[in-house]
């Protein structure tokens, strides 16, 4: 069998030999999950808990073991030297296999790991010099632990290696001996697998290319600082075994690219905070907190951002209740109080948010749920795609879109689509084989669509 250049394919396959795969060359490479029958298992939500048994509602079927394929083209050209550190040109320590603990005194440039298995202690992870700009691992390389740079200099985190967390528990606080961590929140404390440091109005740019970060205790990924004069080109990254309650995907930066992903995730996979963000060919398998796609948890003043070509495999939320920040597109009420409706800021604008080609394979929760906390206009979502809905009441699958006010009563202001197209607008947005639109009257909570937006923003959205 081949992997069609097109894109996705589903195969019936009964070979008791085994099976061959011909993947043809593509520059984008393809992430896929190769799945076997007996393997499936169906979660179902049984006294609104997650369970196998049937006689609850069905929420989504995916396999408990499945061989997961990253297929990235190889590097030639001007990216050998862009992604693999050349020995003549840099100053590099070599980390010998096994047992690694002594990463936070290395003056060099580059931490360069070959192919074999290293491991940190469970109680430690590497604070690295400002010195290292620049983290390899080769092919083969298996490395247990995590790293924070201190550097405020470009950074890059290259080579096709796995970075596992599986050496720490769950919210490992390095106020608690890493430990789980005591207090509800550790933030600032517990360890992340990749950690960035930026500095004031200084331009800083880091490359994250081919990695596989696997079992994340936490965030994978974290940048303290100034996040506005950070950026970052992410590529062929890949995250896997995010079986954590916070275990977020990417948080993407101003001025950034993040293209050819797969990611793992359970809680916000893609957040979108900031500005001039461009995001395309991501593959998702969503574990059972948080959306897809997040751009709330607080006002903001962001635009220009195009999310493009976003494959959501498998997405196992199972909850039955009205959850803030879940389904597939989502923008939450504030991170203080998710249950105020006077926490936005109008003072703040959200434009130019173009979300496109998103296609959810098997069961979905829900497609939408929008808390506007700032001025809003110009958002489209085009071309979005929901194979069918899980079996959950027609009320656990709702759609929101409602606008707040600040703690003066003054609401946010949406833009009117109706008559100045400056407002929300979803194209083409498919349930099985049917297009919901408004004009076809299908759209509603009760309908297929599944839209229970406000009524009193009737002219700030169209569905066609």
């Amino acid at each position: 069998m081949s992997i069609p250049r097109g894109g996705r394919e589903k195969w019936e396959y009964d070979d008791s030999d085994g099976a061959e795969f011909a993947i043809p060359y593509r520059a984008t490479g393809y992430r896929f999950s190769v799945e076997f029958k007996t393997k499936l298992f169906t979660t179902y939500n049984l006294n609104n808990s997650p369970s196998e048994n049937a006689n609850g509602r069905a929420i989504h079927t995916e396999p408990r073991d499945a061989l997961l394929i990253f297929a990235e083209s190889i590097l030639v050209g001007n990216d050998v030297d862009k992604y693999i550190p050349n020995a003549n040109k840099y100053d590099i320590y070599y980390v010998s296999p096994g047992r690694v603990n002594n990463l936070n005194s290395i003056s060099q440039t580059v931490i360069y790991f070959k192919p074999g298995i290293y491991y940190m202690p469970w109680d430690y992870h590497a604070r690295l010099s400002t010195n290292v700009h620049w983290l390899y691992l080769a092919p083969g390389a298996y490395v247990k632990g995590a790293f924070q740079f201190e550097s405020t200099d470009d950074i890059k985190v290259t080579g096709f290696g796995v970075l596992s967390g599986e050496k720490y528990v769950y919210e490992a606080d390095t106020n608690n001996n890493y430990h789980h961590a005591i207090d509800e929140q550790c933030w600032a404390t517990c360890v992340k697998m990749l950690r960035f440091t930026s500095e004031l109005g200084k331009q800083q740019h880091l490359h994250l290319h081919g990695i596989t970060v696997a079992e994340p205790p936490y965030h994978s990924f974290v940048v303290y600082g100034d996040e506005q004069s950070f950026r970052m080109s992410v590529s062929f990254y890949h995250q896997v075994g995010s079986w954590y309650w916070q275990t977020d995907g990417l948080e993407i930066y101003r001025g950034s690219t993040v293209e050819n992903i797969f990611f793992h995730s359970n809680d916000d996979v893609l957040k979108i905070y900031h500005s001039n963000v461009r995001v395309n060919n991501i593959v998702v398998w969503k574990n059972e907190n948080g959306p897809v796609i997040q751009w709330g948890w607080s006002p903001r003043a962001i635009n220009d951002i195009i999310v493009d070509e976003v494959d959501i495999i498998h997405n196992r939320i199972w909850w039955s209740d009205i959850k803030v920040n879940t389904c597939i597109i989502n923008s939450a009420p504030h991170y203080a109080d998710t249950y105020s409706i006077n926490t936005a800021d109008p003072n703040q604008l959200i434009s130019g948010l173009t979300i496109s080609n998103v296609r959810s394979e098997g069961m979905s929760p829900c497609s939408m749920r929008i808390y506007a906390l700032s001025n809003t206009q110009s958002v489209t979502i085009k071309n979005l795609w929901i194979e069918q809905w899980n079996e959950l009441d027609k009320y656990s699958q709702v759609s929101l879109f409602k606008a707040y006010s600040d703690r003066n009563g003054h609401k946010v202001t949406i833009g009117n689509q109706s008559w100045d197209k400056k407002g929300f607008a979803i194209e083409n947005y498919t349930v099985g084989t049917i297009q919901i639109m408004k004009a076809a009257n299908n759209w509603q909570d009760i309908h297929l669509g599944r839209l229970g937006f406000d009524a009193e923003l009737w002219n700030n959205w169209d569905a066609i």
